[in-house]
C-alpha cells in the first residue's frame, strides 16, 4: 500500500442512509451467536480534478466486521458496474494513515511509540482504489457492519455512525444528510435511547441544521442535516 490516501478530493454534498437489521431475535439471542447488522448507502457528489485512480478511506469498525464497496454511478455505461472493495490496511502499512489523521485533527500521543498507535488506529479504517473520471461525479458506497452485543448482553446493541471520510476538502457549503431506520414494529420489540450527536475527535461541534424523529409507515426513523462532520451514536435494547 504505497499509494497515499486521497485527501484533496473535493466533496460538494453527501448522504448516509442506514437501516438496522434485527438478526439477534432470529438467533434467539444466543450469547455466542447473536448480532445485528447496520447496512448503509453513502452517496457523495465530488469534483475530481483529473481522471485517475483515487484511494478513498472509510471510517468503519473493521474489527467488528465491516464489508464495503464503492462505484462511480455517474460514469459511462461501460464503467457503471465497476466496483472497488474497501480493504483492511495492513499493520505494516499503518503510516499511510498519518496524513489522514493530521487533516482530521486526531493527534498522536508523543509519549507513546508512534507506530504502535498507528497500528491500533488502522483497525478503524478501510481503503478502496477506484478510477474516477474528471469533473463532477457521483460516488455510491454500500457498507455492511455487524453490531455485536454490548458488554456480552445479547439484547443490547450500539451503532456508531461516522461521517464518510472520502475527503477532508469539503466545499464551503457542503451538507451532509443522515438517516437511520429500524425494522417494522421495532418499538414493540425494543427500546431505543435518544441518539447522541457529537463532534468527531478533536473537531468542532457539528453544525446541525435539522433533526427529526420520524415514523415511516410502521418503521421508526431518525434524520439529520449537517454542515460539518458528526459522530452519531444510537443504543437500543430488546425487551
Amino acid at each position: 500500500m504505497t499509494t497515499p490516501i486521497t485527501t484533496d478530493l473535493q466533496v460538494l454534498n453527501q448522504t448516509v442512509n442506514t437501516d438496522i437489521e434485527a438478526v439477534a431475535p432470529v438467533r434467539n439471542f444466543n450469547a455466542s451467536e447473536a448480532y445485528d447488522v447496520a447496512n448503509s448507502t453513502i452517496t457523495a457528489v465530488v469534483v475530481a480534478p483529473e481522471e485517475k485512480v483515487y484511494r478513498l478511506v472509510l471510517a468503519a469498525d473493521v474489527e467488528a466486521g465491516t464489508s464495503a464497496f464503492v462505484r462511480v454511478v455517474s460514469a459511462s455505461d461501460d464503467k457503471f458496474d465497476i466496483t472497488a472493495k474497501f480493504k483492511k490496511i495492513p499493520k505494516a502499512d499503518a503510516e499511510i494513515l498519518k496524513p489522514v489523521l493530521a487533516k482530521a485533527g486526531i493527534p498522536l500521543d508523543p509519549a507513546l511509540p508512534e507506530i504502535k498507535q498507528l497500528q491500533k488506529l488502522v483497525s478503524f479504517y478501510k481503503v478502496a482504489d477506484i478510477k474516477i473520471p474528471a469533473g463532477q461525479q457521483v460516488l455510491r458506497i454500500h457498507a455492511s457492519q455487524k453490531l455485536h452485543p454490548v458488554n456480552g448482553d445479547p439484547k443490547a446493541y450500539t451503532y456508531v455512525l461516522y461521517a464518510p471520510q472520502l475527503s477532508f476538502n469539503p466545499a464551503g457549503n457542503v451538507r451532509l444528510g443522515a438517516t437511520v431506520v429500524f425494522p417494522l414494529d421495532f418499538e414493540q420489540k425494543a427500546s431505543i435511547a435518544p441518539p447522541v450527536v457529537e463532534a468527531l475527535p478533536n473537531q468542532p461541534t457539528p453544525n446541525q441544521l435539522a433533526a427529526n424523529e420520524v415514523q415511516i409507515g410502521l418503521q421508526k426513523g431518525y434524520g439529520w442535516a449537517f454542515q460539518s462532520d458528526p459522530k452519531i451514536t444510537i443504543t437500543y435494547k430488546y425487551n
